[in-house]
């Protein structure tokens, strides 16, 4: 049963930092411009991109229905923000597997492995080309320079306190697991 293969990714132990980026994607979004949400000129763009049908939003990828939302352009890069937000020309729908395959490719290249076409690729383009000019973390750090420094060590001290507690979880766990065998060994 299909269903049942979905066990696997629970019933397994919990990592702190399974992915190396969690911490760095927190501090980029919270570094990360946002636009007010505007219903009416995101459906007047989507419908120009050709992406509403019968009122259901379509991925703008593949054209199958949209479930989630994509940043055609990656909060992080090399675990720096890059300036890019959650703002109008950034954000499109997406269905869950193309945003989940994408993670942090450019937009254009996932777009013309997908197939899209080159004149549906030039719209996008033209969306994209309405959003604000991105300041980088690099940007913010010649502007802020003492601000992006303390911020950077917070993130690395973050990243370090995750590492920390996830070696004590791991011996818990070793010592809990030796506990039980002790008290129940196998007949």
């Amino acid at each position: 049963m299909k269903l049942l293969s979905r066990f696997r990714s629970v019933m397994k132990p919990y990592r702190l930092l399974n992915r190396s980026s969690t911490v760095s994607n927190a501090f980029a979004q919270a570094l990360a411009p946002t636009d007010d949400y505007d219903e009416a000129r995101l459906e007047t763009a989507f419908r120009g991109l050709g992406l509403v049908d019968d009122g259901v939003l379509l991925c703008v990828y593949c054209s199958q229905p949209a479930s989630s939302v994509d940043h055609l352009n990656p909060l992080v890069k090399d675990k720096k923000f890059t300036g890019w937000g959650h703002v109008f020309g950034n954000l499109v729908p997406a269905c869950g597997d193309c945003n989940q395959s994408k993670g942090g490719k450019p937009w254009r290249d996932f777009a013309q492995e997908c197939g899209v076409s080159e004149s549906q690729i030039q719209k996008i383009e033209s969306y994209e080309h309405q959003s604000p000019t991105p300041v980088s973390q690099d940007d913010l750090s010649k502007l802020y320079p003492d601000l992006i420094d303390a911020y950077e060590r917070l993130r690395n001290l973050n990243e370090d306190t995750l590492r920390t507690a996830q070696s004590l979880a791991n011996e818990i766990q070793r010592l809990e697991k030796k506990r039980k065998t002790e008290a129940h060994p196998p007949t």
